[in-house]
């Protein structure tokens, strides 16, 4: 039964951690919602309407979810404490883990070493690439990377490439295939990203770069005689995190998972730091690939929200870690947004879904999470667009209102030689 709660009748105070209660509120009837005065009887209406019309294309309403609310009330809610497919909003449960895991601003090294001295621009041994984990580590990093050594006087390596570490280029986790294209983006060649693994930067860093290397792409333990020449400094986590959510990109999200530790951390971190039951939860990865990794509505908000408390002591916002309507593109350039909605998407083959925070001039920011279940995608996202397209003509459009939550700052650039910092000058 779909659930109706008015603004000042019964409201829902989020505790200290943002934990939402667990009891049921008694549901309203049609003729309850008569005597309200109260926005949130027209709220409802667009709620029933959506419902109705998916039962009337063989939609079960059993299948759908949603959950709506102020910073401390709740608003509207259907079937919101049942756990259900979530998709990619599981990105949602990642962000969260990795910004307890690691903090927003913590950044993944990548060493490069040598084995020899430089000698006339030729590197006298092996070029020794020691992976630290970087998930975001493509072509502008690499060609980053040879721009610093050539400013070093190295040219030509005479020896091999070897890798070693946790290192992955443009998403390749094997080690002979990630150094073969490493080995060419030094050399000045730059690959375009793959559906699969597509990244939008918000700007990239031009360089020029030649760094010819003699030997093979070998993959084996740092040699101990070796010296560092370079720490390269990946994008801080809170800019991983916007390039993941931004383009769900499914390889970045399960590479932060695989460092967090999977299903089971990733549970129990996300749901220490909401109060949410693990009833409402259930991680087995973290893309939200797969029909097994499931939320319930309420929880998808909980999180949202527990990120944003878990930003703000950072002086970084929601909106630097979600993509915002009207300013990002990625998986919603194509929607009908309302204008500095911050949101994230969630498909798979029968599961859209759409959960956020949208700005309204009488309520304020109102926080969402809607799930829907069938092979009608296309339908659920024009219908979830529309949905808050009338929200925003029924509460009034109020950018302003969403206060702390506006980006903070620009997004570090990739290819930027200032994250490269140079141990050892030329010999």
């Amino acid at each position: 039964m779909l659930q109706l709660f008015s603004t000042g009748l019964i409201p829902l105070w989020l505790n200290t951690v943002g934990v939402l209660s667990n009891q049921p509120a008694s549901p309203l009837t049609p003729f309850d919602l008569l005597h309200i005065n109260s926005p949130d009887v027209d709220i409802a209406e667009i709620w029933h309407d959506s419902l109705n019309r998916f039962s009337s294309q063989g939609f079960a309403p059993a299948a759908q979810g949603f959950w709506l609310q102020t910073q401390d009330q709740l608003l509207v809610n259907h079937n919101a404490q049942q756990p259900l497919p979530a998709a990619s909003l599981t990105k949602v449960a990642t962000t969260l883990a990795a910004l307890k895991t690691w903090g927003p601003h913590h950044t993944f090294l990548t060493e490069v070493r040598a084995t020899g001295p430089v000698v006339n621009g030729v590197l006298q041994g092996d070029l020794v690439m020691v992976g630290g984990g970087d998930p975001l580590f493509v072509g502008p990093e690499a060609t980053s990377l040879g721009y610093s050594l050539n400013q070093m006087g190295i040219q030509t390596v005479s020896g091999n490439l070897i890798i070693s570490g946790n290192f992955w280029m443009d998403f390749l986790t094997a080690p002979m295939q990630a150094g073969e294209r490493l080995r060419q983006g030094l050399n000045g060649k730059v690959y375009q990203t793959t559906e699969e693994s597509r990244y939008t930067p918000p700007k990239t860093t031009q360089l020029t770069t030649q760094l010819a290397i003699s030997g093979t792409v070998q993959w084996r333990p740092s040699p101990p005689q070796s010296r560092l020449l370079l720490r390269h400094q990946s994008l801080p986590i809170f800019a991983l995190l916007k390039q993941m959510n931004v383009n769900s990109n499914n390889a970045l999200a399960e590479s932060l998972a695989s460092g967090i530790g999977n299903g089971p951390t990733l549970m129990a971190q996300v749901t220490a730091a909401t109060g949410v039951s693990t009833n409402e939860i259930r991680l087995q990865n973290g893309s939200g690939l797969g029909q097994d990794n499931r939320l319930s509505p309420r929880a998808v908000v909980a999180l949202l929200q527990g990120i944003q408390r878990e930003l703000k002591p950072h002086k970084l916002t929601l909106a630097d870690v979600f993509p915002v309507a009207k300013r990002d593109l990625g998986t919603i350039k194509d929607r009908q947004l309302p204008t500095a909605t911050i949101v994230k998407t969630g498909t798979l083959w029968n599961v859209s879904a759409l959960a956020g925070v949208i700005p309204t001039q009488k309520l304020g920011p109102v926080w969402f999470a809607i799930i829907n279940r069938g092979e009608n995608i296309d339908g659920f996202r024009q219908d979830q667009d529309r949905i808050l397209q009338q929200l925003t003509q029924r509460l009034g459009t109020d950018a302003k209102s969403m206060g702390e939550l506006r980006p903070s700052r620009p997004m570090p650039a990739l290819g930027d030689p200032q994250r490269n910092q140079v141990a050892a000058r030329r010999q």
